[in-house]
């Protein structure tokens, strides 16, 4: 995991002793904990009591965090901007998303956080110094156990918000117990998005290259399909009211943005869903090929955003 920020943690100067490095996590808790509650006290009024709860929440264990290092006698250390910049990158899914923050949003954006605070760690844990590097060491170990109780939360959250929706989009992930059944699930999935990227290019070119790998997504699985064959009788209801519920055309959008935000948006929810199955299957075949489409499905999300 070196290489992904490795650009922004080669700022950072090698930690001599396991202070700096305690000043180093120091410096990270107690910026967590600000833009934790920050988030809570902007999110007043306008997102559930939930939410808010979950934001003081995270924000409080931050925060407790923090003081075990004060009783230390740790000190905060100075951490270059462009590294904060990279620490909270899905910051902005919790700012510009107020009015549809949800636990689940909330914990995936924790998740990511101790994703990358377990990438700092490991980075700071080729120190030269023993003590330095140990210290490195049992952090990176400590944001590894954290993201993963994070993974089950948000889970039990995606869970939850799937059987309070209103409208549901996709089938539950239970229903996909094949491989027959994932494969199904994705050609309706992927051929709805690659007919939205179609009609969205006209008014956006750069969208050209999601448009394609969608495309060869799709001939993928027509291909799988017919080695795998039919989907369950209970999927294939399910899938008959996903094909009609999921949109097959774009309303009119002369802001290139909000059409961009809209595709993004549906193309976040193909993602959410396919690591979903991945989450429930008891299938080895039906886990990898999820974490596949997980995969691909995250490559179009980055450079859709991109674009």
């Amino acid at each position: 995991m070196r290489d992904r920020g490795a650009g922004y943690l080669a700022e950072l100067p090698e930690p001599r002793t396991a202070g700096d490095v305690a000043a180093l996590a120091l410096a990270l808790e107690r910026e967590a904990e600000r833009r934790y509650l920050a988030f809570a006290e902007d999110a007043l009024g306008i997102t559930s009591p939930e939410v808010g709860a979950l934001l003081g929440r995270i924000a409080g264990e931050h925060g407790e965090r923090a003081g075990r290092l004060e009783a230390e006698e740790a000190a905060a250390a100075r951490i270059p901007e462009a590294l904060w910049l990279w620490l909270f990158a899905e910051e902005e899914t919790v700012v510009c998303d107020r009015v549809g923050l949800t636990p689940y949003k909330v914990l995936a954006y924790a998740v990511a956080l101790a994703q990358r605070s377990f990438t700092l760690y490991s980075y700071l844990a080729a120190a030269q110094d023993p003590a330095a590097r140990d210290s490195a060491e049992r952090r990176a170990a400590d944001e590894l156990l954290r993201a993963a109780d994070l993974r089950r939360e948000r889970r039990r959250a995606y869970r939850v918000e799937r059987r309070s929706a209103a409208v549901e989009p996709y089938p539950p992930p239970a229903l996909v117990e094949t491989l027959a059944d994932l494969i199904a699930a994705a050609l309706v999935v992927e051929e709805a998005l690659s007919r939205r990227l179609a009609e969205a290019l006209g008014a956006d070119p750069a969208l050209s290259s999601s448009l394609e790998a969608t495309r060869r997504q799709v001939e993928d699985l027509q291909h799988a399909r017919g080695a795998a064959g039919q989907a369950g009788g209970a999927l294939a209801e399910a899938l008959a009211r996903l094909a009609q519920a999921l949109p097959t055309s774009e309303p009119q959008i002369e802001d290139k943005a909000g059409l961009r935000r809209r595709l993004l948006t549906e193309c976040e929810h193909a993602f959410t869903f396919y690591d979903a199955v991945a989450s429930a299957a008891v299938n080895e075949a039906v886990l990898l090929k999820a974490q596949d489409l997980c995969r691909v499905a995250l490559e179009r999300v980055k450079r859709l955003a991109a674009a």
